[in-house]
């Protein structure tokens, strides 16, 4: 049976003691570790965070940025198309023009070509003419 006497006293000073030691000892060191190994995750994750929110940053400049180059492409593709049609309309252009010119040049030719062919046929027609007239008739002419 437990009896209440002095020992109970001594029994209580005794764990207030061991209590006060082992929180100067043992507890206090290891809240103190806890409270800087918190601290410590914090940081780290507040620098995370950070990082984080500078990587999305980036990102969102380099859709940007890709979203402008894009854009200028197209552009430029767009202009250098035009440029080309530009080009090929003058191209047409130059070339109906040579083949006009080479057209009349070549009409020109074929009506001097006619013209001398009609002068010889008009000799030759006419000296055809007295040759079938001679032989119809049957003289000279």
């Amino acid at each position: 049976m437990i009896s209440i006497n002095y020992t109970l006293f001594i029994q209580i000073a005794n764990f207030l003691i061991f209590l006060i030691l082992m929180n100067l000892v043992l507890y206090r060191p290891i809240r103190k570790i806890v409270a800087e190994r918190q601290k410590f995750i914090a940081d780290k994750q507040k620098g995370i965070e950070d990082l984080e929110a500078q990587a999305q940053g980036w990102l969102l400049e380099y859709d940007h940025r890709l979203q402008d180059a894009r854009k200028t492409g197209a552009r430029k593709i767009q202009e250098l198309k035009a440029a080309g049609y530009e080009q090929e309309k003058d191209l047409l252009r130059r070339s109906s023009e040579q083949t006009a010119a080479k057209v009349q040049e070549l009409r020109g030719k074929i009506r001097d070509d006619i013209e001398v062919a009609r002068k010889d046929l008009k000799q030759e027609v006419k000296a055809f003419a007295v040759d079938l007239a001679q032989k119809i008739l049957g003289r000279k002419i």
